[in-house]
Order: structure tokens, then sequence, then C-alpha cells
């Protein structure tokens, strides 16, 4: 992410996507409003199930596909579609355990933990 003026950020997909080794470690991309717009990988399930218990989450898949569970039922997603997980409902997105990582935008409140608020 580069700052240029303040609030001005500049951010590349391409770029970043090459930096992120890990799954299920998003970088930033943009903070603004008490949001943040964060890239991550997806491989194999996620390592547990959780809940957001205050605020909702919204993934964008660019790249592969991931499907997201959740208690109400699974959703597999491809490039260009998107899902919001509301708050309070349990979830646990799963990718393939081998090959490229599939890549998604991540839409979210800065304070968002990894693994649920509690």
């Amino acid at each position: 992410m580069k700052t240029m003026h303040e609030g001005l950020q500049l951010f590349s997909i391409g770029a970043t996507q090459a930096q992120i080794t890990e799954a299920y470690a998003p970088v930033n991309l943009a903070v603004f409003d008490g949001f943040a717009v964060r890239l991550g990988k997806f491989q194999g399930e996620f390592e547990r199930w959780h809940a957001h218990d205050h605020e909702d989450e919204t993934f964008i898949v660019l790249e592969g596909a991931i499907t997201f569970q959740t208690e109400i039922g699974d959703f597999h997603l491809t490039p260009g579609q998107g899902i919001t997980i509301p708050k309070g409902l349990q979830h646990c997105p799963r990718a393939n355990e081998t090959g490229p990582m599939p890549l998604a935008l991540i839409l979210e409140k800065v304070e968002t933990k990894r693994l649920g608020d509690g």
C-alpha cells in the first residue's frame, strides 16, 4: 500500500498477490473509514469454524474456487462471485489442498479478528 497524499492510497493486486506465500494470511491493500480491503490466498480448510459477533465479512473471489461452508449450507464461489457472511454466522472457508491457491478480496472492519471475536 502506498500513500501519496493524506487519504489517497494506491495498491496493486498483482504485486501484492506475488508477495503472499501463506494461505489464510491476508494482506491489507487499503484502509479507510474503519474498513480494510484485504487480499488473501486460500488452501485446504481454514483452521476452525468461527463467527464474528460484531461485524459482517465480504469475500470476492478473483482466482480459483473457494467453498464457504456455513451453518446454513455451503456456497461454492468462482472468479467474479462474492459472498457476505453476516455477523454471528458460523463459517469455515475451504479450497483445494494442492495446486495454485485461490485468491480473494476480503472487505471487513479493520478490527475484525482472524478467528472471530471470542
